[in-house]
This record gives C-alpha cells, sequence and structure tokens, in this order.
C-alpha cells in the first residue's frame, strides 16, 4: 500500500511525499520508486512525466515536480521492492 499527499494540489510546483506499508499497515522498504503523472484524457500531446522519488527513510520516499495545469491527472507508482519483486499502482488525482 501508499499513503501519497499532493502538496499544493494545484498546477505549479508540488511535492509528492510517499508513505509504503505492507498489507498489515508496516513499513514497507523499496530499492526505489518511480513516479509518473499523466493528464486524464488530455488530446493537447501532453506527455506523461516521469521522476525517480528520493529515499526520506525506511519506507518514505519524496519526489517534486511541476505540474503545467490544473486538471484530472493519473498518479502512476513504480516500486521496486526488491531486484525481481515490482509493484504498480495508479490512482486519479484532481489538481486545481
Amino acid at each position: 500500500m501508499a499513503n501519497v499527499t499532493v502538496s499544493p494540489a494545484r498546477a505549479g510546483p508540488v511535492e509528492i511525499a510517499i508513505q509504503l506499508e505492507t498489507m498489515d499497515e508496516k513499513p514497507l522498504t523499496a530499492k526505489s520508486v518511480m513516479v509518473t503523472l499523466a493528464m486524464a484524457g488530455d488530446k493537447a500531446g501532453a506527455k506523461p512525466m516521469s521522476i525517480a522519488a528520493e529515499r526520506r527513510g525506511d519506507a518514505q520516499w519524496l519526489a517534486r515536480l511541476t505540474l503545467p495545469k490544473a486538471g484530472q491527472w493519473t498518479l502512476g507508482l513504480g516500486i521496486a521492492i526488491s531486484d525481481t519483486d515490482k509493484v504498480s499502482i495508479q490512482a486519479p488525482i484532481v489538481i486545481k
């Protein structure tokens, strides 16, 4: 599981804080976390943005990037738990 906070949730520079947890809600240590943001239904040709998150603790990660406009986005996490064990998570978010 991942607890994700996008701050502030508006267009412009944002910080994405990620707390990884096991199904038992215990901290989950990962090798790396990749954050991808894509504008939902964007026909203007905006390309998805991807950035490697920085480790901030055993199960805490942080990514910083700039979102060009408000709207419905899809936030994806690519979590490498080990060299062979990887998990992908996606969820919709709204940016004002």
